[in-house]
């Protein structure tokens, strides 16, 4: 049976058995969210709540809503039935780091130059760098290692170092709720490792990370909370138990999927199971 939540002046309330919870106005919540993509359900009554400071995995076969997630959270797409409640919080508090796939690496731009596009809420495209943002952008690209490189055309750089420099781009932007899309896709190990330490470090500094992931292997080790779907909500919370083998053949994974927690190894190797809605999404 769904989840009932009710409005009541800018807070939800949602009943959980005879007991009335608030959930306030400082969470993230998505409310019995349904998306449809032409004629096929994207994601179907999608109910699911994010603390402050929380560090949260999306994870999911292909084609099972991860990326659609995000979107909802932009409020890039309009719901075809339930909200997304940003609570406190509004779009100029979200930054988005997309897939690196998704940006033309052959545009003739420089580091320093598309790292500098996180500062334009701050400044707008139209005034001049102020002398603090160029400081700023400096810590930013010494946090990701990429000193030095500013003036290197950005077709140059490495599928690692490119991916640094997307992280310096969101980090610029200074957001509250940082949004990632497969941060971590082919890309090597220690680039991998760096960079979840400045996700850590972003947590630490009280900010709310939401990141679509593949490789269960990092969720497991690093995610404390994670949001498991495949068009509809298979499972969410504690990272322990959402990881379990049962929610992760309910999801669409391989029934060979090891049920201890403790022995799970890199799972972005298996092939999930085909969702039906890859085929009929046509993305995720």
């Amino acid at each position: 049976m769904p989840t009932e939540y009710y409005r009541f002046d800018d807070n939800y309330f949602v009943v959980v058995g005879a007991e009335l919870f608030c959930l306030g106005n400082s969470m993230i919540s998505l409310i019995n969210f349904t998306s449809c993509y032409r004629d096929n359900i994207a994601l179907d009554s999608i109910c699911c709540t994010i603390n402050d400071g929380d560090l949260v995995a999306i994870v999911g076969p292909n084609g099972a809503g991860k990326s659609t997630l995000l979107k909802a959270l932009m409020q890039q797409i309009t719901p075809t039935a339930g909200e997304v409640c940003l609570g406190k919080y509004t779009m100029k508090d979200i930054a988005y780091l997309p897939q690196s796939s998704h940006i033309d690496r052959n545009f003739p731009i420089t580091v320093a130059e598309f790292v500098s596009a996180g500062t334009w809420r701050r400044s707008s495209f139209w005034r001049c760098f102020s002398q603090q943002e160029s400081n700023h952008m400096a810590q930013a690209l010494e946090t990701v290692q990429l000193s030095g490189m500013e003036t290197r055309q950005i077709s140059e750089l490495s599928g690692g170092q490119f991916q640094r420099m997307l992280f310096a781009r969101m980090l610029l932007q200074d957001a509250q709720i940082l949004l990632l899309d497969e941060p971590f896709a082919a890309i090597d190990a220690q680039t991998s490792e760096d960079l979840m330490t400045v996700i850590k470090r972003c947590q630490q500094q009280g900010k709310t990370v939401i990141a679509v992931m593949h490789d269960l292997s990092l969720v497991a080790r690093y995610f404390p909370t994670t949001i498991l779907i495949a068009t509809q909500l298979v499972a969410s919370g504690d990272t322990k138990t959402v990881l379990q083998s049962h929610y992760l053949q309910q999801a669409g994974y391989q029934a060979y999927l090891t049920p201890c927690f403790d022995k799970i190894q890199s799972l972005s190797t298996l092939s999930p199971i085909a969702m039906d809605a890859q085929q009929e999404c046509g993305h995720d």
